[in-house]
């Protein structure tokens, strides 16, 4: 039965930094293990080396899945303003606009800002997440969204009519199957070549734009204890923006989880008969976690 990995849900909510943090990690590893696959499949089809005994079936997928659980995160942290917010700062400390001793800090935002041109812009992250995903302004309607939400739900609900304490019953454990199958199917169109690509860079940016918020000086400046401290006073400041950032953050760790999950999973789906799996997994919790924490931002962002 697949773990998920680093990052485990207990059922207690906690967005602290340090989980947030552990998310980051966890979503590095998912990338590191999908660009292995790609490059591996990119140096057989050369003919450079010679590759040991065929990957699973699903390997190819399952590369894809995780690239697309570390995008979904940062589509998450994109609406939390995480990028942007740094993107903002770092332009208004070049330009002057920020009137205080950076130390430390002055380094990290100088070359961050030199690198603009080199990284995913904006417009080019936005793009890349609603294809994949959906737009924030398609969110309530979107088939991503809609198959996360059935998906999460079987999840949620494996124990229901339960036949079996361990495997809930025969009925539910299908439907979560045509759940992942689903999601699956859906991403592996959406995606393409460049989405284990398009995760490492982004996930190089927001790792880079995390280190230049958690530098004492620029917290200092913002008067701020946490690196979302920062970003929220940033957007409230200079973008004349409320965004509900810890909803957003949960939504993306949890997601990151489930869809890690989908990608451990794949190999099992070939049996129809054994149980994918167990009431009580960790991804439940998680699945609780971002239906909540989707149905608050839904809610939030709903007309009127």
């Amino acid at each position: 039965m697949a773990a998920v990995p680093a990052l485990v849900y207990r059922g207690k909510r906690d967005d602290s930094e340090r989980e947030f943090l552990r998310a980051v990690d966890m979503a590095l590893s998912l990338v590191e293990q999908a660009g292995s696959r790609t490059l591996a499949l990119a140096l057989d089809e050369s003919g450079a080396i010679e590759l040991p005994d065929a990957a699973p079936v699903s390997a190819d997928d399952q590369a894809m899945i995780r690239a697309s659980a570390t995008l979904y995160l940062a589509a998450q942290l994109e609406s939390a303003g995480l990028i942007s917010a740094v993107e903002t700062l770092c332009g208004l400390a070049m330009s002057g606009g920020i009137n205080v001793d950076l130390g430390s800090a002055a380094h990290l935002v100088e070359q961050f800002w030199k690198g603009r041109n080199d990284r995913f812009h904006e417009k080019e992250r936005h793009e890349f997440f609603a294809r994949l995903f959906g737009s924030d302004e398609q969110a309530s309607s979107s088939d991503f969204e809609n198959l996360m939400i059935a998906l999460c739900e079987s999840l949620y609900k494996l124990d229901e009519q339960s036949y079996d304490q361990n495997y809930g019953s025969p009925a539910a454990q299908n439907k979560a199957r045509v759940a992942v199958r689903s999601i699956v199917e859906s991403l592996t169109r959406r995606g393409g070549g460049m989405t284990p690509f398009a995760a490492k860079e982004i996930l190089t940016t927001i790792q880079e734009s995390i280190r230049i918020l958690q530098q004492p000086p620029v917290k200092h400046a913002f008067g701020a204890d946490t690196l979302w401290d920062v970003v929220r006073s940033v957007e409230n400041r200079y973008e004349r923006s409320e965004v509900d950032i810890q909803k957003y953050v949960s939504r993306g760790k949890s997601g990151l989880v489930v869809l890690s999950w989908v990608a451990d999973t794949l190999p099992n789906l070939a049996n129809m008969v054994a149980p994918i799996v167990t009431v009580g997994h960790p991804v439940t919790a998680a699945a609780e976690e971002w239906l909540e924490s989707s149905l608050a931002i839904r809610e939030a962002t709903a007309p009127g």
